[in-house]
């Protein structure tokens, strides 16, 4: 059943889906997302079935209520790909509509194998000069995200040499 009602979402307007979001949870929501990256510094995106239009994204999904962020991105990314997921550290608190936040961690991928799901049908890692079809909205959030990381790794860094390792 929640196949075919997210192949029927894929078919709506995406005017009506944001209406019909607003029916099914009219309230405030919280999205968590897992930002992960391979040694190459390449982002893993997955293919969402229930997108039309620019279906790649950064793996994720709401909050259920009273769920800690942390626990909901392992969550959310353990539901979508079937991969255990360690969070390292929030990198981004976003907002995007008067009722939509996103915190976005930086998570690195501990165990599983990925496998298609409802919601997720592929997976890739892609570098920001080669990404697959996602929002354009999500193209300068990716940036901003790989300017975010970059600087943790200069503050990392800089702390290892101060203390002489």
């Amino acid at each position: 059943m929640k196949r075919f009602l997210l192949q029927v979402w894929r078919l709506l307007p995406v005017w009506l889906q944001v209406i019909l979001s607003r029916i099914i949870r009219p309230s405030f929501r919280v999205f968590v997302a897992a930002v992960m990256l391979d040694q190459d510094k390449r982002i893993f995106l997955v293919k969402q079935t229930y997108q039309r239009f620019h279906p790649w994204g950064i793996p994720g999904g709401g909050l259920d209520h009273g769920e800690l962020p942390e626990n909901g991105v392992i969550r959310e990314v353990l539901e979508e790909t079937g991969l255990t997921v360690a969070v390292e550290k929030p990198l981004l608190i976003k907002t995007w509509a008067p009722d939509k936040l996103a915190i976005y961690y930086l998570c690195r991928i501990e165990d599983g194998v990925f496998h298609p799901t409802d919601e997720v049908s592929e997976y890739g890692y892609f570098s920001l000069a080669a990404l697959p079809d996602i929002r354009p909205t999500d193209t300068g959030l990716l940036h901003q995200l790989y300017e975010i990381i970059g600087s943790y790794e200069y503050e990392l860094a800089g702390s290892i040499s101060r203390s002489g390792r």
